[in-house]
């Protein structure tokens, strides 16, 4: 609502180069594969906001769905023991994903995530989740403050360690950007809201699209130890977390492990696609020891 004190419009950037110096920058990031898993260690990073689960990053604290609502449950092939999923990725990349049927990976439920940022405003790298209760999870921090452009809206954080929250509403799906506390600008909200677009495939995966000034996290992509390219969350809810991902060439490297409170998180890549999973011991290794996938041209 306009007025609100939380909504402060500002038409100056952030201090600090507004221009990032592409060919250094980028080969620095470029360097390594997929999924912020998450997000950095590093405090000036937004916190990761899922169900008790982050990667590589602090633990965000919003207010957790009674009944996840905002997920996909994709329907696999069998064949023999095993079952397959073919996977979309939010950057439209494909996959075929293939487990032992026992452990019910599609049953899970799986949402996408992906990173991104504004150009000229690099160190205001951004993570673009979905939350298991969809708008009526972001809905418990307090009513609306303002519609913005596009498909977009703002809203408080449940977090006092949250900056506000703006939510895309790409249907079915809601997909949020949340902001640090003092982050970013009206303008620059605005800028995200007006290029920032969603797409459903007729199996029900989102795929993320942006216009200039956004930039999406590609395949491969690693910001400040944390992969920012695509990736799949699959559970979360207060059990275990299988995080699934394109990774060309397998560079592991730097990347760090998967956080949901209790238990133990392992990772492998084979093939060009990084799995990772985390909670209790005896289902992250037979996660590790049988999930496997591969990219689809």
């Amino acid at each position: 609502m306009a007025g609100d004190p939380n909504d402060v419009i500002e038409s100056k950037g952030p201090a600090g180069p507004r221009r990032w110096v592409g060919i250094a920058v980028l080969a620095a990031l470029v360097v390594v594969p997929v999924v912020s898993l998450l997000a950095s260690r590093n405090p000036g990073l937004p916190p990761v906001p899922d169900t008790g689960a982050t990667t590589s990053g602090a633990v965000s604290a919003p207010v957790a769905a009674s009944a996840p609502t905002n997920v996909l449950h994709p329907k696999p092939r069998r064949k023999g023991g095993k079952e397959i999923l073919d996977v979309v990725f939010p950057d439209g990349t494909k996959a075929e994903i293939g487990y032992p049927a026992e452990l019910g990976l599609a049953e899970l439920g799986v949402r996408p995530a992906l990173g991104g940022w504004l150009d000229g405003y690099f160190s205001l790298y951004r993570e673009l989740t979905v939350p298991p209760g969809g708008r009526d999870e972001i809905a418990q921090g307090g009513p609306m403050i303002r519609e913005l452009a596009g498909q977009s809206t703002l809203w408080q954080s449940a977090s006092p360690t949250e900056g506000q929250i703006m939510l895309f509403d790409f249907t079915p799906w809601y997909v949020t950007l949340r902001d640090q506390r003092n982050g970013m600008t009206f303008e620059q909200r605005q800028l995200w809201a007006k290029n920032l677009r969603g797409e459903v495939t007729k199996d029900g995966y989102l795929v993320l699209k942006a216009s200039s000034p956004v930039r999406l996290g590609k395949s491969g992509q690693i910001f400040r130890g944390g992969l920012a390219g695509p990736r799949l969350w699959f559970g979360g809810f207060g059990g275990p977390l299988v995080v699934v991902a394109p990774m060309p060439g397998c560079d592991t490297a730097g990347i760090g492990p998967i956080e949901a409170g209790q238990g133990v998180s392992e990772s492998v890549c084979k093939n060009g696609i990084y799995v990772a999973a985390s909670g209790e011991r005896d289902i992250v290794e037979r996660v590790i020891a049988g999930v496997r996938g591969k990219p689809v041209r």
